[in-house]
């Protein structure tokens, strides 16, 4: 079972509206949850998005803000094919919203009963200094 289906979608595109901008090619509305999928990914790096993204029924109720984020993202991209019915400005307020609160988390601490990556898992390049040290 997807993470997000066609279904869940029409929480934000009409399913008529989805036809005529897809032609009825229910292809382009999964690459479309699929690229809002992988750009949440980039900033949970932290988190192993493998698990998040295949968990299922009341197990995904946990992940909630983060399917409507997914959604908002997936929309953004999906109407840039044809915005029929689609109020554009809206579309982008809450595209820039989801990655503002994705880079939130990104930058915060862990969040409660998000499963996070273990140590023998591969993890995303990152490079810095550690901490200053005072002889006195």
């Amino acid at each position: 079972m997807e993470f997000i289906s066609k279904q869940d979608f029409t929480s934000h595109i009409y399913e008529e509206s989805m036809g005529v901008i897809s032609r009825d090619d229910d292809q382009k509305v999964q690459e479309a949850l699929q690229i809002g999928m992988q750009t949440a990914a980039r900033y949970l790096g932290r988190y192993n998005t493998a698990l998040i993204f295949t968990s299922s029924g009341d197990d995904k109720l946990k992940y909630a803000e983060l399917i409507t984020y997914i959604k908002d993202i997936a929309k953004w991209h999906f109407i840039a094919v044809c915005n029929v019915t689609v109020d554009l400005e809206l579309a982008e307020r809450r595209y820039k919203s989801a990655l503002t609160e994705l880079g939130k988390i990104q930058a915060g601490s862990f969040l409660s009963g998000w499963p996070v990556l273990n140590e023998s898992t591969v993890r995303p390049f990152r490079s810095g200094s550690q901490k200053k040290f005072n002889h006195y």
